[in-house]
């Protein structure tokens, strides 16, 4: 059970009943006639409200409106139609976060903020059971299919041969239980829907294409069966309107002719509704493949995404150490042509003047000739 501050709670338990569809529980009154408590119920679920003030958690949490609008939590609850629920909360004034065509998850969903800033998720999907609600439609034709069924058997109960057939037939498991055939009503999910979620979850998308097989399987032989037990119940019939041409009962024979008549139409009714779905179970196994194919069409895009990626990144590397390399080798000539430099100053700096080099060589000269010995001449 969630629990949710509000600054006003008496307003927020008004607007939530009336955006939201909650319904009151508890409510707790101060001294001063202020909410100080209370427990609003949905369904199976329940929150309970408090004010942000004197909760004795003030220090440790904050509200929507102080944090600039950031919330680190939300709630999920489950409703039937999440379009009317969203159009309902609209309607009251609620901010719409993500719109009924952006749910990211299994069914249709779609998240909002209150009047105080909390946010809210409503979806279709239904987290205790692990399945989408179950539309109307499917419930409503499975409901007429069974209505035509009993409607045969009022009209061949007046023989006692068609007594017998109902009999045989009241043992064959009813059409309008699905649920205990394993039909699953987002068995027709699209086929970009089934690929995305399986991408996020491989082994349940795994295991509803094993259960929506198993269960149109279950349908298939279910009416199977149905079409075998009614053309065993049309041999008595048979056999009393033998009966009843031989004694010459006239009305016998009409009414026998009849409820031949209704068995004969029923089992063709039967025959339209196997192929039907039939026809469905085959659509969905195309929807599946079709999916699949998505899956492994993305999958190898990923793939392709991830080498390309991975040689970017081995060229980047390969980049970077030539740079390096090349940045080493300038740094080891400069250095070079700075020792170079360094070394002609010195020898400059140690080199004596030209006019001491001259005076030099005069004074060796002299000394040369001076020590020479004479000419002979």
């Amino acid at each position: 059970m969630p629990t949710l501050r509000y600054y006003n709670v008496a307003a927020a338990i008004d607007w939530l009943c009336k955006a939201f569809g909650f319904e009151k529980h508890l409510v707790v009154h101060a001294d001063d006639s202020s909410v100080r408590y209370a427990e609003l119920i949905f369904g199976n679920s329940m929150i309970t409200l408090g004010p942000v003030e004197g909760s004795g958690l003030g220090e440790v949490m904050a509200q929507p409106a102080d944090t600039g609008g950031t919330e680190t939590q939300s709630c999920y609850l489950f409703v039937t139609d999440a379009a009317a629920h969203c159009d309902r909360a609209k309607a009251a004034g609620a901010e719409i976060l993500l719109g009924i065509d952006d749910a990211h998850s299994n069914g249709r969903g779609y998240s909002c903020r209150d009047f105080e800033g909390h946010v809210w998720n409503f979806g279709t999907y239904d987290l205790w059971r692990r399945q989408l609600a179950q539309p109307a439609g499917a419930s409503r034709r499975f409901a007429e299919r069974g209505g035509k069924l009993r409607r045969w058997a009022m009209a061949t109960a007046s023989l006692i041969a068609a007594t017998a057939a109902v009999v045989v037939l009241g043992r064959v498991p009813d059409v309008s239980d699905a649920s205990g055939l394993g039909l699953r009503s987002n068995a027709t999910a699209s086929a970009g829907e089934a690929a995305a979620r399986a991408l996020v979850q491989p082994d349940l998308f795994a295991r509803e294409r094993e259960g929506t097989s198993r269960g149109f399987s279950a349908v298939s032989d279910h009416l199977s069966r149905e079409r075998d037990a009614r053309e065993v119940a049309v041999a008595p019939v048979i056999d009393v309107e033998h009966l009843a041409n031989s004694s010459g009962d006239a009305l016998a024979r009409a009414e026998t002719e009849r409820a031949l008549e209704d068995a004969q139409q029923q089992l063709a009714r039967e025959r339209s509704a196997r192929e039907e779905v039939q026809r469905g179970a085959q659509e969905v196994r195309e929807r599946l493949s079709l999916a699949e194919r998505t899956i492994e069409a993305v999958q190898e895009q990923l793939a392709a995404e991830r080498n390309a990626r991975q040689t970017a990144e081995i060229a980047t590397e390969e980049a970077r150490q030539k740079l390096a390399r090349e940045r080493g080798a300038k740094d080891a000539a400069e250095r070079a042509l700075m020792e170079a430099h360094s070394r002609a100053r010195h020898a400059a700096a140690r080199r004596p003047p030209a006019h001491a080099l001259r005076q030099y060589v005069e004074n060796r000269g002299d000394v040369i000739l001076s020590a020479s010995p004479p000419s002979p001449n």
